[in-house]
């Protein structure tokens, strides 16, 4: 848990410059207050957010907020915004984080863990990659397999090696390390503020550890085309050394493979062109395939991604030399000459014309066939979101088939399945519910829907009741509920004391109720419909476990003998 400031030294100071990110920082907050097995703090930066960053900051206990100071004159504002946090920091370790970042249970002790097993001064993850729109789904696995192309993790922990990198998603840090190389003040001007620190760590002759992490931390680091465009465009060009001929290769390398089909079809090639046919587009997707993504996402950036990344890169090529870059409201002039040696001067948008008629010709052949399934998926396909008791949760309704459960809530990659004493449940994760995370639990038996539970914030009663209300609300709203709690072994999750339900039968609702443990209350973690005095299953567990007790109307903890911890 976060340590308090009456109590010693923490260990790690964990830091989060945070500008205008009210619709991530919640959920980021919320996995890093929950780790355990360490002392540390966390500090957000607020960076003269005009949303409700701060607030939701704020509303963490333990939680410590400052306000970035003003902008120096040549920094750029995430550079300002960690430097402040780093001069209040305490710990002997620094972790910086971004605000859209989601960290896995116990990630932090491990990650501290994992630095001093290799000795390493900086330990810096590669996040698992969240995407939801299809230009993120096309678009991210060339950008990441060119970066490993570019930065192989292999290399950059390898002290021999001269190539050096980092990201900033998360990125650990001794702080007599982040001292003795000068901190971000020694970076900054500089937009790629950690591939710059990781460069002067190990000039220094200290050592660097990086790797992909999916077991530690994920983000979603854009949620529109227009986002994903201008980040893009503000690193490209200082990520890779010749963006301009590394665009006209990519292009290349995606054009021949898909003239020689066309010619191909056509009949204007025949044997033995047929294996070009084959393997070219073959070599796409293992071009792609490096940057951990799944096969279905690999396949859809060889056949859209490749000319958009080359597009990308002639853009941040373009704004840098023009020292036009933009970046959340602000604008930031070039540092860096490396986009100087690259493709003689071109519009990209001269480029850009005939690759729109290729791919909407691509689009319309493939998209019927092509699984575009992501690391997490699609929008869902309704806009009812109300919950009834005792008959639906949004357009989905008790007694409904498997295959109209899986037509509402198609399935994702990050999508789970499993039978229980209950029956089959399929969890779906709601990964474009802008204010967080959470799912849907569809339980089924014989092929019908007889449960279905909500912990996300997109559905809610008749009377606006939805998950991480306070239980005084389901109170007022529901007049005939029985309590009742479920035995089960401690979860973190779930606040490390046992969940309680509070449920009319005759309506057939329960609300779940988990522990909040940095604010010491109860809130709502699901809303679970049923058919009215029919079977409710408990999370996997039947009301005829022994784990299934009674207690008070609307008690909100179980009696001290039921529930030992504290």
């Amino acid at each position: 848990m976060p340590v308090m400031e009456t109590t010693g030294k923490p260990e790690v100071s964990v830091i989060v410059p945070a500008r205008n990110e009210e619709a991530s920082l919640g959920a980021c907050l919320e996995s890093l207050v929950s780790q355990a097995g360490l002392e540390f703090e966390i500090i957000v930066v607020n960076d003269h957010s005009t949303d409700r960053t701060g607030e939701i900051a704020a509303s963490f206990s333990g939680v410590r907020v400052i306000e970035a100071g003003a902008l120096p004159q040549l920094w750029t504002g995430k550079n300002n915004a960690v430097a402040c946090g780093a001069r209040q920091a305490r710990g002997e370790w620094l972790l910086f984080t971004d605000a859209d970042t989601v960290h896995l249970p116990g990630s932090l002790a491990r990650a501290l863990a994992e630095a001093k097993e290799h000795k390493a001064e900086m330990l810096s993850y590669s996040p698992e990659q969240i995407a939801v729109t299809f230009w993120e789904m096309a678009i991210l696995p060339v950008v990441f397999a060119e970066l490993a192309r570019q930065y192989p993790p292999a290399k950059v922990s390898d002290p021999a090696s001269p190539i050096a990198a980092a990201n900033g998603q998360f990125l650990l840090i001794r702080r007599e390390t982040y001292d003795a190389i000068g901190g971000h003040a020694a970076v900054a001007g500089d937009i790629l503020e950690d591939v710059e620190l990781a460069r002067r760590v190990k000039a220094s002759g200290r050592k660097i550890r990086f790797r992909y992490a999916a077991d530690a931390v994920r983000t979603r680091m854009y949620r529109n085309f227009g986002q994903l465009r201008e980040g893009w465009t503000k690193n490209l060009a200082l990520l890779f050394p010749r963006p301009g001929w590394l665009a006209v290769k990519l292009l290349l390398l995606w054009i021949i493979p898909w003239t020689v089909v066309a010619l191909y079809l056509a009949g204007v090639l025949a044997s033995p062109w047929w294996m070009v046919f084959v393997s070219s587009p073959a070599y796409l997707v293992m071009r792609t395939s490096r940057a951990n993504f799944t096969t279905g996402m690999s396949i859809l950036a060889s056949f859209f991604g490749m000319p958009m990344f080359a597009y990308l890169l002639l853009r941040s090529k373009k704004m840098h030399g023009k020292g036009t870059v933009a970046w959340k409201g602000r604008t930031y002039g070039s540092t860096d000459d490396k986009t100087n040696n690259a493709l003689p001067n071109q519009s990209h948008k001269t480029l850009m014309k005939p690759l729109v008629s290729i791919l909407a010709i691509l689009f319309a052949l493939t998209s019927s066939h092509l699984p575009l399934q992501g690391q997490i998926a699609e929008e869902p396909r309704f806009t009812n979101t109300i919950i009834e008791p005792g008959h639906s949760l949004g357009p989905l309704k008790l007694g409904d088939s498997l295959d109209r459960a899986q037509e509402l809530f198609p399935k994702k990659d990050i999508d789970q399945e499993w039978d229980d004493a209950c029956g089959s449940t399929i969890d779906w994760t709601d990964s474009n519910n802008p204010e967080g995370h959470g799912e849907v639990f569809i339980r089924l038996k014989r092929g019908k829907i007889f449960q279905i539970e909500s912990s996300t914030t997109r559905f809610h009663t008749a009377d606006d009741v939805t998950t991480f209300d306070p239980p005084e609300k389901v109170e007022k709203s529901y007049k005939d509920m029985r309590a009742w709690v479920l035995l089960t072994a401690p979860s973190p999750a779930m606040g490390s004391r046992p969940p309680v339900f509070w449920i009319d039968k005759k309506k057939g609702i329960a609300f779940e109720l988990a522990y909040d443990t940095p604010h010491r209350k109860r809130y709502v973690y699901k809303v679970i419909v049923f058919e009215p005095n029919k079977t409710f299953c408990p999370e996997q567990e039947t009301v005829n476990s022994l784990k299934w007790q009674s207690i008070d109307a609307y008690r909100v903890e179980p009696p001290r003998e039921l529930s030992p911890e504290p």
